[in-house]
């Protein structure tokens, strides 16, 4: 691949071209297709990590989760490498992805995170947008449904910019899904009229990406749309609506996925039993459940079955049916043990072969000095925050965090256990930021973190996560009845010591165990 006509920065024109051809099969749902085209572009050293962080999203869209973070983690580290931050930010989205479909939700936040940055500072617009549907995907896991419906807002703003229909309609279908949630949430509040207002709003989403989809011809992802639009239709009592809606969407088993199959028909169980046609639902469900993609999906029409049995009066064949719910529960339980495992181990080794390198490059720099580190916490000392603060751009944003109310803790508590609160707030603090990241004692109760490449919003939500870490913290094994607490100020900029400090002590003033950003008045537009 490698002979013929070149490209400006030294890539082969047909390589290249083929790695255009496995984004376009992958736009169209064709994994198996997009994985020959990367891996026949990834001979060239030049489009490795690129076709590598292809391939990774080929293998996590078939569920092969151990092969897809390997591949994503070696994408990244070569980008790395390279210096091309706009791939690392896909290869890391990659990561983020397969850690959220294993259920390492937080893992998955900081790698998200972490991407978002990366595609973000390389200003490649294109990158930007997968990175940013990640995010709001981790988030939506999180129910941070603000934080979601803000990343889809961008997105789609960002889509439009570069042109990518697509890519809008995909940010429209999340944002719908953060609405929907929020709707259910309210009904559960017993807010009926927010419920129905925020499903409208939901619907009027999901119509839009709906028509979007198919406008471009895109069938996988116009069927997610048509599915999501008569689940909300039917949450907001327009069953009728619903079923007319799924009525219209002919499905095609030689073109349609099995698990757009299977989506539309728990779809459809679901407003049939709405609409108390319980004997249609089981049918429905029946046939979902044999045509199911996974166990998982086996799971999910085996429980909707149970109900629908159950509903139509028959306890027998209700309990058959949760039986069957329930073996397949215990085998997805310990398949998902064994592969989340296996994922573990893959992660483990990356990153001890990571910390050794690190280890070695610290030692040869002779950065490991014992002058520079906290001898209770074992974090870096004023002395190191301010030699990084020095030589960290005036983009990256520091946190200054002090304990709640310390001295009560030392005169209550003894200054041994103050002491063991500092430490295991250590602990607490290197867990909660990224191994780029200083985290460093500032001076007696008060800490600090420098977040290497994150923008200030993003080291807002590092900041919240890190406190209500410390609040859920079971501190009663320290001492019984303790319970501690932190206030953060976070800012960057050429003065964002000073300003962290102020913000710090506003946090306090204004009641302690709380994060304090950027204020409306200190800029204009919208605060953090």
């Amino acid at each position: 691949m490698s002979n013929g006509a070149v490209t400006p920065d030294g890539r082969s024109v047909a390589s290249s071209r083929l790695i255009r051809l496995s984004r376009a099969r992958l736009a169209v749902f064709d994994p198996e297709g997009a994985r020959e085209m990367a891996m026949a572009a990834a001979v060239e050293p030049a489009l490795r990590a690129e076709a590598l962080s292809i391939t990774a999203m080929c293998r996590r869209l078939r569920d092969d989760y151990v092969a897809a973070l390997a591949e994503a983690q070696d994408a990244a580290a070569l980008a790395r490498a390279d210096g091309n931050s706009a791939i690392e930010g896909r290869a890391r989205s990659e990561i983020a992805r397969v850690l959220l479909a294993t259920g390492d939700t937080s893992a998955a936040l900081d790698e998200s995170l972490a991407a978002l940055t990366l595609a973000e500072t390389s200003g490649d617009l294109e990158a930007v947008i997968p990175a940013l549907a990640t995010a709001a995907n981790v988030f939506l896991v999180m129910q941070q449904l603000d934080l979601v419906l803000e990343l889809c807002e961008r997105g789609a703003e960002t889509a439009r910019l570069v042109g990518d229909d697509l890519a809008e309609g995909v940010m429209l279908d999340i944002g719908g899904c953060a609405l929907s949630a929020l709707a259910f949430a309210a009904r559960a509040a017993g807010d009926e009229k927010a419920a129905l207002s925020t499903a409208a709003d939901a619907a009027q989403r999901f119509r839009a990406a709906m028509l979007n989809a198919g406008r471009l011809g895109h069938r996988r992802y116009e069927a997610a749309a048509v599915a999501n639009l008569a689940e909300v239709l039917g949450f907001a009592g327009r069953t009728d609506e619903a079923m007319e809606l799924l009525n219209s969407w002919a499905i095609d088993l030689r073109r349609d996925s099995t698990f757009t199959i299977t989506h539309h028909l728990d779809t459809r169980g679901q407003i049939l039993q709405s609409l108390e046609q319980y004997d249609r639902a089981i049918e429905v469900f029946t046939e979902a459940l044999e045509r199911a993609e996974s166990k998982s999906a086996m799971m999910t029409a085996a429980s909707h079955l149970a109900e629908a049995y159950e509903k139509n009066g028959n306890p027998t064949a209700a309990l058959a049916a949760f039986k069957r719910y329930h073996e397949l529960y215990c085998q997805v339980a310990s398949e998902t043990a064994q592969r989340n495992a296996r994922v573990a181990a893959v992660r483990m080794e990356t990153a001890q072969a990571k910390a050794t390198a690190e280890q070695e490059r610290l030692r040869a720099d002779g950065l490991l000095r014992a002058s520079e580190e906290d001898p209770l916490t074992g974090l870096a000392n004023r002395r190191r925050l301010d030699g990084e603060l020095a030589a960290a751009a005036s983009g990256h944003p520091v946190a200054l965090i002090d304990v709640d109310h310390f001295k009560l803790v030392n005169d209550q508590f003894s200054h041994l256990v103050g002491d063991e609160v500092l430490r295991r707030l250590a602990v607490l603090l290197r867990e909660g930021c990224r191994s780029d990241d200083v985290a460093a004692r500032y001076g007696g109760e008060e800490f600090a973190i420098l977040f290497r490449d994150l923008r200030e919003p993003e080291a807002l939500m590092v900041a919240e996560r890190i406190r209500r870490t410390v609040e859920q913290y079971p501190w009663d094994t320290v001492a019984a009845d303790l319970k501690v607490t932190v206030s953060i100020g976070v800012a960057s900029g050429p003065d964002r010591l000073a300003v962290a400090d102020r913000r710090l002590y506003a946090a306090k003033n204004s009641g302690r165990n709380r994060v304090i950003g950027r204020r409306p008045e200190e800029a204009p537009g919208r605060a953090a």
